[in-house]
């Protein structure tokens, strides 16, 4: 009787000439999914070893708003923005005033740029790091200097003229040693976390309008830098990636370590050695304006903080997971910037309302 029998892998015993060939295609799949879990293993970590700074920035920012009452926007940076922001002005006013204050630091950034970019060109790398240590000394001492300043008169800390310089001078020298020179990798990391936050503590101070048009230009400037075939930033990186050299710049590098182990010598176990792939690179503005959108929200209410901090980690988790898709730089800032906007505003006008609505009608979900 003809019975039929379903489609399946039959498990026959091979023959002798075909032992080797069986044995080759196992070590071959075996290898395969070795590569795969490492591949895996190496993107997982990889997104945990970005998000780690990034959340300590925007933590710092938090606490540095809600401590420090001089944060709270009082005043503005006139020497930045075309206009100020008045309290009587229209919504049409603070519309167009915000506008031109974001196109004004759009200019700035795009002409710094540039000139970066032709410097690197040409190999001007002297200039580069002149320009790059005096920046970051004047940001460590001028900026952090305000901060700690802050930070004694909030918290009542007497200290005296010579020992605050003498504090900051080791603080800002300390850092542009270990930034530019030799360092421990945390001590590095760590300076560069404390740069991106006191740039956006004191960038908090900015109105608000002009601090969100500021974000949505940025996130559509960084589109089209990077993306663009003229994007001053894709030249940048393609002129690196020719010359097969790091890009002279202030950036986080999320390098990860794996273990590796060497198949070829099973009847030897040998222990697994580190090795180092290739890590995610991401620019200190990049930790900037996620700061700036969430010390915004600081001043405003902690349940809109925790909104729009969920909300920009998603965007740059997205961000990682098609940069691991498409293996190419890809722009920062548009998805957790659009996420974070809109998870503040959806915060502000629905959920904070009703949460006080339901607090204080004493209702229990």
């Amino acid at each position: 009787m003809n019975v039929r029998v379903p489609l399946h892998l039959s498990e026959a015993a091979p023959k002798p000439e075909e032992k080797d060939e069986q044995k080759n295609l196992l070590e071959v799949t075996d290898n395969v999914e070795d590569e795969d879990e490492e591949d895996l293993e190496y993107h997982a970590d990889t997104v945990i070893t970005i998000l780690k700074p990034v959340a300590i920035t925007m933590i710092l920012v938090i606490w540095a708003v809600r401590t420090i009452s001089e944060f709270g926007g009082g005043s503005t940076y006139s020497t930045v923005i075309a206009y100020t922001e008045q309290s009587t002005d229209t919504t049409g006013t603070k519309l167009w005033k915000s506008l031109v204050n974001a196109l004004v630091v759009l200019a700035a950034i795009l002409i710094t740029t540039v000139l970066f970019v032709i410097l690197y060109k040409y190999r001007c790398l002297k200039i580069i790091y002149g320009w790059l240590i005096t920046s970051s000394l004047i940001m460590l001492a001028a900026f952090g200097g305000g901060f700690f300043y802050f930070v004694f008169d909030a918290w009542n800390i007497p200290m005296d003229y010579l020992t605050y310089s003498l504090l900051l001078w080791n603080f800002a020298v300390v850092g542009i040693l270990a930034i530019f020179w030799h360092g421990a990798t945390k001590i590095n990391q760590g300076y560069l976390v404390i740069i991106s936050g006191l740039l956006a503590i004191f960038f908090t101070r900015l109105p608000e309008w002009t601090t969100f048009a500021i974000l949505t230009v940025i996130a559509l400037y960084d589109i089209v830098a990077v993306l663009s075939p003229c994007g001053p930033l894709k030249m940048l990186v393609e002129t690196a990636q020719q010359r097969q050299e790091p890009i002279p710049a202030l950036l986080y590098n999320a390098s990860v370590f794996f273990m590796m182990a060497d198949r070829e010598k099973e009847e030897e176990p040998q222990p697994r050695q580190p090795s180092r792939r290739k890590g995610v690179k991401l620019g200190l503005g990049d930790f900037i304006f996620y700061s700036v959108l969430i010390g915004r929200a600081a001043l405003y209410d902690m349940l809109t903080v925790f909104t729009c901090f969920v909300g920009i980690i998603t965007g740059l988790f997205l961000t990682l997971l098609l940069l691991a898709i498409f293996r190419k730089a890809l722009p920062a800032l548009p998805i957790s910037i659009a996420l974070g906007i809109m998870f503040y505003l959806l915060s502000r006008i629905f959920l904070l309302p009703y949460v006080i609505h339901i607090g204080e009608n004493q209702i229990f979900v």
